[in-house]
C-alpha cells in the first residue's frame, strides 16, 4: 500500500547504504524535512568507500520538501524537557513537528530519542521502523539491529511509559 513517507535522515542514508533509495521513492510518497534536506544528508560509507548522496538534486522529482517555519519549530522545541531537547536533532524536531501538522504522515525513523518522542507526543500511530516499511513494500534485506521492529517498538514503549510518568514534555507549558 501506498504510504506518505516522511524520511529522517538516518533512513535516507542507510536505504542507500542498501541500494532501496530508488525502490522506495518509486513505491511510496516520500517527502523529506527541509533541515534534513539541507544539513544533515551528505554521504553513506560501505566497504568500498564514502559515496556521496545528492538530495538536493532529486527534491522536487523523486520527493517533496517540506517544511515548519522558524517560529513554528521554536514553538515546538520549547515543549520538550532539557534531556530530549539535547537527545533531537533539528530534522527530528522538524519532523515530529510535521507529523503533528498532517496526519496522513507516516515517519520513518531509527533513532532511538525520536522514537521515544513519537509515543510521547501520542504519534505512534504515525510512524514505522525500516523492517515494517520494507515489508510493506514487498522488499526483504538482511537489516542491522537498529532497523528492526524490535527495537523500533522497545522505543516507542519507553515512550510511552515516559508518556504516563508525565517525563519529556515539559511541565507546564508557558502561554504568553
Amino acid at each position: 500500500q501506498l504510504l506518505l513517507l516522511l524520511l529522517d535522515a538516518d533512513v535516507i542514508i542507510d536505504l542507500h547504504k542498501l541500494g532501496l533509495w530508488k525502490q522506495i521513492t518509486k513505491s511510496h510518497k516520500v517527502s523529506v524535512p527541509s533541515i534534513v534536506l539541507h544539513k544533515e544528508v551528505y554521504y553513506y560509507e560501505d566497504e568500498n568507500g564514502r559515496h556521496h548522496i545528492d538530495l538536493e538534486r532529486e527534491a522536487g522529482i523523486t520527493f517533496s520538501e517540506l517544511s515548519c517555519s522558524a517560529q513554528e519549530l521554536l514553538g515546538f522545541k520549547e515543549r520538550f524537557d532539557r534531556v530530549l531537547q539535547e537527545e533531537l536533532h533539528d530534522g527530528e524536531k522538524e519532523a515530529l513537528a510535521l507529523l503533528q501538522k498532517q496526519e496522513d504522515l507516516v515517519l520513518c525513523t531509527c533513532d532511538h530519542a525520536t522514537i521515544k518522542a513519537l509515543a510521547i507526543l501520542d504519534l505512534s500511530e504515525q510512524s514505522i521502523s525500516v523492517e515494517n516499511l520494507l515489508k510493506k513494500s514487498g522488499m526483504s534485506k538482511k537489516l542491522e539491529y537498529k532497523h528492526t521492529e524490535k527495537r523500533f517498538k522497545k522505543y516507542l514503549t519507553e515512550g510511552s511509559i515516559m508518556r504516563i510518568q508525565g517525563r519529556g514534555l515539559k511541565k507546564s507549558p508557558d502561554k504568553k
